[in-house]
């Protein structure tokens, strides 16, 4: 074989390798173009789980979340609109990471943590960043999940939960931690954690 071939093909292998690959790119800089284009007071509802409550498996149970909420977010523009063009983007990037996982695996973690999922609307430039970290901790990420949840203390009956659980069986930095945020319940606008 040829060098170049056995480069290419080394190449390939070492890209297609790791669980996660490397989602961020240079559109990540389209962060910064919506955090400017959608005004600063704007509340964007998401489910989460927090890093505390998830451990290594934060990202994993927060992608298909986010990737709904991005989704939302795309459908309050219109067709031409750069603002979609640019959440659509995203969309693709958290739809790649969610592929790199087994379905049944994904939505298994997800249901044995599903009474941890908090539903809250974070300003939009705070959330912007939360989606810039998850991006960030994905790409640092290179191997499968083990996930073991804390047990569940105070389930809340119709949370988010159950949407994510009938979806996935369809389907399937700044330095602050997103508990940290100042956000709103979507029952309780104005409310912080």
């Amino acid at each position: 074989m040829s060098p170049c071939l056995l480069l290419s093909l080394f190449t390939s292998l070492n890209l297609c390798s790791g669980k996660f690959g490397t989602p961020i790119t240079d559109d990540v800089s389209k962060l910064s173009l919506l955090k400017q284009n959608i005004p600063s007071d704007y509340e964007i509802p998401v489910s989460y789980i927090p890093k505390e409550v998830a451990g290594t498996c934060w990202v994993v149970l927060n992608i298909y979340p986010l990737e709904q909420s991005l989704r939302k977010l795309a459908n309050m523009f219109g067709a031409i609109s750069s603002n979609k063009e640019n959440i659509i983007v995203f969309i693709a990037m958290l739809k790649s990471l969610r592929f790199t996982y087994e379905h049944e695996e994904l939505e298994t973690a997800m249901q044995v943590f599903q009474c941890h999922y908090q539903e809250r609307s974070l300003m939009s430039s705070l959330y912007f960043d939360y989606i810039k970290d998850v991006l960030h901790a994905a790409a640092q990420e290179t191997s499968g999940f083990s996930c073991k949840p804390p047990p569940c203390l105070n389930p809340t009956p119709g949370t988010s939960a159950r949407s994510i659980r009938r979806a996935c069986s369809r389907h399937k930095r700044t330095g602050r931690r997103l508990e940290e945020m100042p956000v709103s319940n979507t029952t309780d606008v104005g409310r912080s954690l």
